[in-house]
């Protein structure tokens, strides 16, 4: 069975997959053996290098059976192969005893989920073209009231350090309606919205319009266009959206699709990904798209799955996946979670048993009247762009590595509602607090490098005579180097053109526009090379100008020991994350104290030198 006949078999594929099984309570599949699998295709990994030419030679396989999956991945030599169901078994033994093989594995189907948990009843629906007036204030999107999930996980609070603006969000479901297309309309609520380019890995073309509503729905929690006078508000919503298109109209998708979209989405700019589908056999080739990004860089955010069972399906179960359960309202997990060992955090995705208004809100589209609406859904599927939208938030902050954000996300989660604290099974370390989580990203590097650059002076003031620099000026220098008024971000000064960070972050951790983003460290910005240039060129200068450069070197200083101690920014061109990122800072800042100690004494003898003359 190909992609392109997978969305037309779904609903019988699901009708046998939930047969003598209760959707309330159980999922439409297993993560074991018995899952479901696509009829008659196998998936088949090669040495990457090897031409699918001479795999068919090799295996007496025909042109028409046999086909790369996705157009976009080639490079990593992912085979689809059709072959009677009969004769697989066969075929799986020959293969996976080959050395053109890395490994070979059915075709397994993934879901959103229960339908059920998906449908639409009374009270839950709002319209689109009737709605309140804007509120007053921000934001004034009118039916922000209604989004009790933004308030749970403090949303306002969170955008008073940050936005997600630079920052990407790849979105695999079953697309997203941001523009008019054949699959669906485009939701009004998106508007305004950024998108970057998106592929559909189900049908194999540039077209990844939402023809189920899903995806749309899920990308408005990330990032709905906000304080527009219209409908509600997302969590990031200055992150933009890669929409990637891997389910079907019928909410289904096969794992080897969901793979190379992750790779994709890793190898084309995302900074996290947002994949809220569940299901399936273990998979090695996704276990391994899975490992790719977060080794990428990517944070990789999966629901645990809608199975009400203590056992978090695949993709969220596998290494290097972020695996997020649901809480309603009231902070209780809800009855359809699943939830279990790899269970990482709770966000909010609804429990309507407590009425339609306790699901969650978003703008979406409804492909069968070619309309869109407001819909109030539940699901794991809702908690996991919770967990996305904070993690982008956290990567507009400047903490880009993947452990950070959970680092991050882990010391401000707060427990369930009847969980005391520490990790659980339902909640893993709680509940998602973006606020907290915002504040703590803000807050503690800057106060870290404001305390270090502080000490710097005082220890330099012991060496320095009146006539090498004026102290107060040092300390200025310092502190725009070091971490900038960071503790005045929540004014707004952060959102000065250009300057702004520099204003509310420090130099050190600036960045030209010309490099990207100004939360990305380039090796040049994290580095000795610029203060240390500073501080050559005002040997010869006055002494109020000589004193703010030896403040910037002494505050640069302290910004790259920062980073060593909390180590939660990667350093650009820097192989891996971690270790190397260490010790090019520490060399830097260790480099760059010797050359102020130089600075200093060169500015001496240039200065004895001119009173003897």
């Amino acid at each position: 069975m190909t992609s392109r006949t997978l969305r037309l078999a779904a609903p019988a594929l699901l009708a046998v997959a939930l047969a003598g099984c209760d959707a309330r309570t159980h999922g439409p599949f297993e993560h074991d053996d018995a899952a479901p699998v696509a009829p008659d295709e196998l998936v088949v990994d090669l040495v990457d290098g090897t031409s699918l030419e001479a795999f068919r030679a090799r295996f007496g396989l025909a042109a028409e059976a046999t086909r790369w999956n996705s157009p976009n991945v080639a490079d990593e030599a992912i085979a689809v192969v059709r072959v009677p169901r009969a004769e697989q078994a066969a075929l799986l033994a020959r293969l996976r005893a080959d050395a053109m093989v890395e490994h070979a594995e059915p075709s397994y189907l993934v879901s959103i989920g229960p339908s059920e948990l998906f449908t639409l009843g009374a009270g839950d629906v709002l319209p689109e073209d009737d709605q309140p007036p804007p509120l007053a204030g921000f934001p004034n999107d009118p039916y922000y009231p209604k989004q009790w999930n933004m308030e749970m996980v403090h949303a306002r609070d969170a955008w008073r350090y940050a936005s997600g603006e630079g920052v990407v969000v790849a979105v695999l479901d079953t697309g997203v309606g941001y523009e008019g297309t054949k699959r669906g309309p485009a939701a009004p609520d998106l508007g305004a919205t950024g998108f970057v380019k998106g592929y559909d890995f189900v049908n194999d073309d540039d077209d990844p319009g939402d023809d189920h509503g899903h995806g749309t729905h899920c990308a408005g929690t990330v990032a709905q266009s906000t304080n527009n006078g219209r409908g509600v508000i997302g969590l990031a919503h200055r992150a933009r959206i890669m929409p990637l298109k891997v389910l079907s109209a019928g909410g289904w998708g096969t794992t080897v699709d969901i793979a190379d979209a992750i790779r994709y989405a890793a190898d084309n700019g995302a900074h996290v990904l947002s994949l809220s589908l569940g299901g399936g056999g273990h998979s090695k080739v996704l276990a391994d798209a899975v490992k790719y990004a977060r080794d990428k860089g990517c944070l990789v955010v999966c629901a645990a799955g809608n199975g009400g069972r203590a056992k978090v399906e695949y993709p969220a179960a596998y290494p290097g996946a972020t695996a997020v359960s649901s809480v309603g309202p009231k902070g209780k997990l809800a009855f359809y979670s699943s939830h279990g060992k790899e269970t990482f955090i709770a966000a909010p995705g609804g429990d309507k048993s407590q009425g339609p208004e306790a699901g969650v809100l978003q703008n979406t589209v409804d492909p069968r009247q070619r309309k869109t609406i407001y819909a109030f859904w539940q699901g794991t599927s809702m908690a996991t762009p919770h967990v996305a939208g904070a993690a982008a938030l956290l990567y507009s902050c400047g903490v880009t590595d993947p452990d950070a954000i959970e680092d991050i996300l882990r010391a401000t989660a707060r427990p369930g509602a009847d969980a005391s604290g520490g990790w659980t099974q339902k909640y893993g370390w709680g509940v998602l607090d973006a606020g907290a989580a915002v504040r703590r990203a803000m807050f503690l590097p800057g106060s870290v490098a404001l305390g270090l650059s502080a000490l710097l002076v005082l220890l330099a003031s012991r060496r320095l005579e009146r006539r090498d620099a004026a102290l107060p000026l040092v300390a200025l220098g310092a502190l725009a180097a070091s971490s900038g008024l960071f503790f005045l971000r929540p004014l707004g000064l952060g959102e000065v053109p250009v300057i702004g960070p520099f204003i509310t972050r420090g130099i050190a951790v600036w960045d030209l526009p010309l490099f990207g983003p100004s939360w990305h460290w380039t090796p040049l910005f994290a580095s000795a090379l610029i203060p240390g240039f500073v501080g050559l060129v005002t040997v010869k200068a006055p002494r109020f100008i000589r004193s703010l450069a030896v403040g910037l070197m002494l505050g640069w200083a302290a910004r790259l020991i920062t980073g060593v101690i909390l180590p939660w920014a990667d350093v650009r061109l820097i192989p891996g994350h971690g270790a190397l990122d260490s010790i090019w800072l520490a060399g830097n800042a260790v480099a760059l104290l010797a050359f102020t100690a130089v600075v200093v004494r060169l500015a001496r003898g240039k200065a004895s030198s001119s009173v003897i003359v």
